[in-house]
């Protein structure tokens, strides 16, 4: 599953993998994936050259995404909080030099 969202003038691309369980058992070797989002954030909605990334996001809470779409919303949302401390980061920088 892949998505591109726009936020703020960046482009937030998120895709999603299944992964097997660190230590699957051999009754059970991979009865029940973990989600992992991959994130690739660009500066601009061009999607030319990426500011950053791939970064892969394994969760946003204490347990991993149990689903796809769970994976999805989690890794939009680092990428939105990334975003977000980038933009004001620069913001803070204008301001200490004006």
């Amino acid at each position: 599953m892949k998505r591109l969202y726009q936020h703020r003038g960046h482009a937030i691309d998120v895709s999603v993998e299944a992964q097997c369980p660190a230590y699957p058992t051999q009754d059970n070797p991979c009865a029940v994936p973990d989600y992992v989002a991959l994130l690739t954030i660009y500066s601009d909605e061009s999607n030319a050259v990426p500011m950053q990334g791939p970064l892969r996001i394994e969760r946003t809470t204490e347990r991993v995404f149990a689903s796809e779409a769970e994976a999805l919303m989690g890794g939009f949302s680092e990428g939105r909080r990334i975003v977000d401390m980038k933009i004001e980061s620069n913001e803070r920088s204008r301001q200490g030099t004006a």
